[in-house]
């Protein structure tokens, strides 16, 4: 065997998807194809440097001097296997994986935890799809094949592999790119959990049904619930007040936003945008952004993140799911949120400015509401922007951006709702609810709720609200303005949506 290359390397790991069917399927043709796969994988393996290892069956390991040549083998092999006239109208689909280490040489073979971790990420993908570890992607990133693109799917749990690790897929011009879940550690737990909690949700509504008289009285009260994880969204059913899933996304979520067929979650640590799809709760994209995510809003066909430390919008696309250019709305700032309404996107940032944005041209008209905005919401005619630092809710006219009348709350407003001809205002400091009539901008009712109540939303006839300190959501009910039930869920619930038939609610790490 020729010398194998030392030093820095890039391994390909090949299998195909499916060959026990193909086998069942193609009978005494199968050797056939296997030898037809076996060419196409070796002439791109040998046309770009690569260095056969190993050959078992209907898998390859190879292994590259440079990462670029490596990414471009794994191109070119998947384009010749997609165009091959196969037997019988088949579709030979390999699954492959590149991973770049520094290996040791041992006789005619690779030594070390890069070749393993190699073999995992090219096993987590699907026939077709190409995938990255973060050390191969820094490698061939800037020095891609004419057609091709990175995609990134987020921080990933490998078999056997210790800490997680950022995989991408490849996007290639022509051949398909929209794949299942990768078969990681991550996605199999989170699969066991759905089945674990809607056996538990099922037995809720049994034990609900019987309780119906206790429910219509509206006495609720405290009761157990899931603890979920911090770093993962969860998705509450208002039928049966209990988590029915968890899906685990970037590092310190906060805010979330329904639409567009996705739960959509801005994770600041990380930076990143996790995109749920809303009927399978699987998650289907991990779009990178630029700055630091303090807020999201879905509406007028797209995504708008707030970058609050630097004062701008972003607006991601949803059919690419690629973040286009900020929109410069303040100077950098400590907060941000945004909201959608009134045929305009709002931003609102802690230097008390207001930002109206129109979509079409990116146009921003300023405003100024009060002392650090913590939430914004649009609606009934106003635009409602809570003032964290002066415990005041500002009422802005939408045409002039202009504060028609400021109105008391509680201490440090941190979340704003509309529904039921209200605005709801979540308190942190004071751990209460207040409920605003719209049209007389007065107060109806202060409700007390839990403690640190971080986030409010409306829907289902019911409002909830987050309470980040103790771990648990409250469920108001708007027709005795008490609360109906309290949900345990540990941890710390920061950011709550409604819509997709639930309460979709992410959950960081507990407050030292």
């Amino acid at each position: 065997m020729p010398q194998l290359p030392s030093g820095t390397v890039t391994f390909l790991f090949t299998d195909i998807e499916g060959s026990t069917q193909l086998l069942r399927q193609l009978g005494p043709q199968y050797a056939e194809v296997l030898a037809e796969h076996q060419s196409i994988v070796r002439e791109a393996a040998t046309a770009h440097g690569g260095h056969e290892v190993d050959t078992q069956g209907d898998s390859f390991f190879i292994a590259f001097p440079r990462g670029k040549d490596a990414l471009a083998a794994a191109v070119a092999a998947q384009r010749d296997l997609h165009t091959h006239a196969w037997p019988e109208g088949v579709q030979v689909k390999v699954r492959m994986g590149l991973h770049t280490g520094e290996p040791r040489v041992g006789e005619q073979r690779y030594v070390g935890m890069g070749v393993h971790k190699a073999a995992r990420i090219g096993a987590a993908g699907h026939g077709g799809q190409v995938l990255l570890s973060a050390t191969t992607r820094e490698l061939v990133e800037d020095e891609l094949p004419p057609g091709v693109t990175i995609r990134d799917l987020g921080p990933r749990r490998l078999k056997d592999v210790e800490r997680p690790e950022r995989l991408s897929q490849l996007v290639i011009e022509g051949l398909p790119s929209e794949f299942d879940p990768l078969k990681t550690i991550d996605v199999e737990l989170a699969r066991r959990r759905r089945r674990m909690y809607l056996g538990s949700a099922l037995i809720g509504v049994l034990a609900a049904a019987v309780a119906i008289p206790v429910f219509a009285l509206g006495q609720g009260g405290d009761g157990g619930g899931t603890v979920v994880e911090p770093n993962f969204v969860a998705l509450i059913d208002p039928r049966s007040n209990s988590v029915v899933d968890t899906v685990q996304v970037g590092a310190r979520p906060l805010g979330v936003a329904v639409g567009e067929g996705s739960v959509w979650v801005a994770n600041q640590d990380d930076t990143t945008l996790s995109r749920i799809d809303a009927a399978t709760h699987d998650l289907v994209r991990t779009i990178t952004l630029d700055a630091t995510p303090t807020g999201v809003a879905v509406g007028l066909g797209a995504v708008w993140v707030a970058n609050g430390l630097v004062g701008t919008v972003v607006r991601v696309d949803t059919t690419t799911n690629e973040p286009l250019e900020p929109i410069e709305v303040t100077f950098r700032s400590n907060a941000g949120t945004v909201a959608v309404g009134e045929s305009a996107v709002w931003a609102a940032f802690g230097t008390g400015e207001v930002g109206r944005i129109t979509p079409s041209s990116s146009k921003v008209t300023l405003g100024v509401a009060g002392s650090s905005p913590s939430a914004v919401t649009v609606g009934e005619g106003s635009v409602w922007v809570a003032n964290a630092f002066d415990h005041s809710v500002s009422q802005m006219n939408p045409r002039t951006v202009s504060v028609v009348a400021p109105i008391t709350v509680g201490r440090r407003p941190s979340g704003v709702a509309l529904g039921d001809g209200s605005l709801w205002v979540s308190n942190e400091a004071d751990n209460s609810v207040h409920r605003i009539d719209t049209a007389s901008s007065s107060t109806i009712a202060t409700i007390p709720v839990g403690d640190g109540p971080t986030a409010i939303a409306y829907g289902g006839g019911s409002v909830w609200v987050a309470n980040g300190a103790d771990g648990t959501i409250s469920r108001i009910d708007p027709r005795t303005n008490r609360v109906a039930n309290t949900l345990v869920v540990g941890n710390r619930p920061s950011g709550i949506a409604v819509g997709a038939d639930g309460i979709w609610v992410t959950f960081q790490a507990p407050l030292d």
